[in-house]
């Protein structure tokens, strides 16, 4: 789902970065992001420091980072980023 908001809104403005907490081979998250074709980058964080720092206790967790650099919507688990309230969503903050 998040494939697809992105190729819907990276033209206004949408950037999506994925981190993956996975502590086995970096193979494993490359395979993932190939066979789901996801465009968008992702960095590796075994360690886990990112879901300290923000104090994620959930996976998946998505933050929503406005232009300014605030984090404006937090959500801890599954979310379907195309359905009608992620869209509006997404649509405030990239205005």
């Amino acid at each position: 789902m998040m494939e697809k908001a992105y190729h819907v809104y990276k033209g206004d403005g949408l950037e999506i970065l994925a981190i993956s907490v996975d502590s086995g081979p970096k193979s494993l998250v490359r395979n993932f992001i190939q066979e789901f074709e996801l465009t968008f980058p992702a960095l590796l964080d075994p360690d886990m420091k990112t879901m300290n720092q923000f104090r994620i206790f959930a996976i998946p967790a998505s933050f929503l980072v406005d232009k300014e650099g605030m984090i404006r919507f937090r959500e801890l688990g599954y979310r379907d980023w195309t359905d009608g309230d992620s869209t509006k969503i997404l649509k405030e903050l990239i205005r």
